[in-house]
């Protein structure tokens, strides 16, 4: 079986990458961190792009993902796709609610650590059984502090808010979207490793001909290719829709891999980089904080539980 991407795949992820790379440079993300943090604006040239086309499959889908971790790509996009059903451009809010049967569906509760919850048309409400979609202008929304300033996080409120049931959503589909975008966040670490280390020179050679220096970049890469085979995998076993055990145990993979490639190539980077890897004038540091955003962002029941039994047979 070939596993390897076919040609419309790699003009995808190229022509994401040029897309991104021109619309926002690392200096526009900086300042946008500062900012708003967030640029609605640019739904309009995602549709022309074909980003939120019904007809993209998984994989073409991670490779996106990918594109955007690679870049922090600063809009909605992620949490659009990855948490909601498909035709269905919201933000998923989970936590104890209740539902009752009066004039139709009414749901009241609320639900903490809401990614881009500020800039949702609607929020996808898991009540328990039923899923529910609700219009965010029925809703309190309360922005928290976010480490992560590009993607920040809400406190979602209800209060007898109406509401309409929804079909299920694809859970699978956020864990493999998140492991994607964990793999591009890794990528532009080491990316950001590999050109210093090209160029800053001692002793009069660029650091990276010295074993030390080219050793952990090259355990880095390896780390990296390793996450980027198990997310590529997971989101083609998530669109086949194949076995459901094979599948769960593929997304924990790819999970617990993506998260510990962006963290661990960021902490490479930052040790390649020396003093200049730590100071606010690098963009690096945007990268790590998505890469500690993504190692902390909740996984569904499943794939946490099968997660934990790796953890712990990694550790015998």
């Amino acid at each position: 079986m070939d596993f390897a991407l076919t040609e419309t795949q790699r003009e995808l992820a190229a022509a994401a990458r040029k897309y991104l790379s021109r619309t926002y440079p690392v200096e526009r993300v900086a300042a946008m961190s500062d900012g708003d943090g967030i640029d609605t604006a640019a739904w309009p040239e995602l549709v022309r792009q074909g980003w939120l086309d019904d007809d993209l499959g998984m994989v073409e889908l991670g490779l996106l993902a990918q594109e955007s971790g690679y870049t922090l790509h600063p809009t909605p996009w992620w949490t659009t796709v990855a948490l909601t059903a498909q035709k269905e451009p919201s933000t998923l809010v989970t936590g104890n609610f209740v539902a009752r049967d009066g004039n139709g569906w009414r749901l009241s509760g609320n639900s903490v650590l809401v990614p881009d919850a500020g800039t949702a048309a609607h929020f996808v409400v898991d009540a328990g059984d039923q899923l529910f979609i609700v219009g965010a202008s029925d809703a309190t929304v309360r922005e928290y502090t976010s480490l992560d300033r590009l993607r920040r996080m809400y406190e979602v409120r209800l209060d007898d808010a109406p509401a309409r049931p929804l079909a299920p959503v694809g859970r699978d589909r956020a864990a493999a979207l998140l492991a994607c975008e964990a793999v591009g966040v890794a990528a532009r670490a080491m990316d950001f490793a590999v050109d210093y280390a090209k160029t800053r020179e001692q002793f009069g050679r660029p650091i990276g001909s010295f074993q030390a220096v080219a050793h952990q970049l090259a355990e880095g890469y390896v780390e990296l290719e390793l996450a980027r085979s198990l997310a590529l995998r997971a989101a083609w076993l998530v669109g086949d829709q194949g076995d459901s055990d094979e599948r769960i145990s593929a997304l924990a993979c790819a999970v617990i891999s993506g998260r510990q490639a962006a963290v661990r190539c960021c902490e490479l980077a930052m040790q390649t980089l020396g003093g200049m890897g730590v100071t606010w004038e690098h963009p690096l540091h945007l990268w790590f904080r998505r890469a500690l955003w993504l190692e902390s962002f909740a996984l569904p029941d499943p794939y946490a539980a099968v997660a934990a039994a790796i953890l712990i047979r990694e550790t015998r």
